[in-house]
């Protein structure tokens, strides 16, 4: 079998909606090519071992596994980050909250900045290397931690991780941004395999969704020249506006991302 042929191979035994784009990636991952010197040595023969690792990449991928979590890593904001078993995968809506964290962040002289539910880090990194500025991420589980303290390593970020409770964790920051779990348990139904594969503690959160969002904002209410931002579920902006307002929290504005879906949610003191 060349590598043309285990590319095809890969492809026609996916069983997912983008199966050419994802059967590429995994031949990439377990090749060790870029996509250039692939399609340069498509008429390679392929080695035993290694047309039994995509196959055996095939057979998670359709059990509904991942994709980044086979491939171990995924790119976020043009960084790359470890992910797997015990962390959400970073999604490309989240670089919108990243955009208005750096934003946010050039408008303030060193700015004291808190990333809330970090997960992977991929807000906190991503918006220290382009800002230039320090952030602590906090992250409570353990298979998240360590992949933020890897992925922290990795990119080379000026990040401090902080191994703590988001919903008990305040300070004195002048900007606090969370990406939480947001979706409701009566949800759970409407959810995908794939996706409900990723940790529930990064999905799912009590209050209806909105449990992270009212308490964080109560935990920093008495904070002044604060900014906070948040990510959204689909269509709560309004109800997490209405949240950080009964906190005290004025000049509430909503973001949306590049689907035009009202994706951030930001208020100041």
């Amino acid at each position: 079998m060349t590598l043309r042929e285990l590319y095809g191979f890969c492809k026609t035994g996916l069983e997912c909606e983008n199966a050419g784009f994802e059967a590429r990636q995994i031949c990439l991952k377990f090749t060790g090519y870029d996509k250039t010197n692939f399609l340069m040595n498509y008429n390679k023969i392929a080695a035993p071992e290694l047309i039994s690792k995509c196959a055996d990449a095939v057979k998670k991928r359709n059990s509904g596994i991942p994709l980044y979590y086979i491939l171990g890593e995924c790119e976020f904001y043009g960084y790359p980050f470890y992910v797997g078993d015990g962390v959400l995968i970073p999604r490309q809506d989240t670089e919108t909250l990243v955009d208005e964290l750096i934003k946010s962040c050039k408008l303030k002289e060193s700015p004291r900045v808190l990333d809330l539910c970090s997960g992977s880090g991929c807000i906190a990194i991503s918006a220290s290397l382009e800002a230039g500025v320090h952030i602590d991420a906090v992250e409570y589980y353990d298979k998240a931690y360590e992949y933020l303290c890897s992925n922290i390593e990795l990119n080379k970020a000026d990040v401090t991780p902080i191994k703590a409770d988001a919903l008990d964790f305040c300070g004195d920051y002048d900007i606090v941004v969370s990406n939480p779990p947001y979706i409701a348990e009566r949800e759970r139904g409407d959810l995908s395999r794939e996706v409900l594969n990723e940790p529930h503690t990064a999905l799912f959160a009590d209050d209806d969704g909105l449990a992270f969002y009212k308490k964080i904002s109560q935990n920093f209410r008495n904070n002044e020249n604060i900014t906070l931002m948040f990510e959204v579920g689909f269509k709560s902006d309004s109800k997490v506006a209405n949240i950080m307002s009964d906190n005290g929290f004025k000049n509430i504005r909503t973001v949306a991302d590049l689907g035009g879906i009202n994706r951030i949610v930001i208020g100041e003191k």
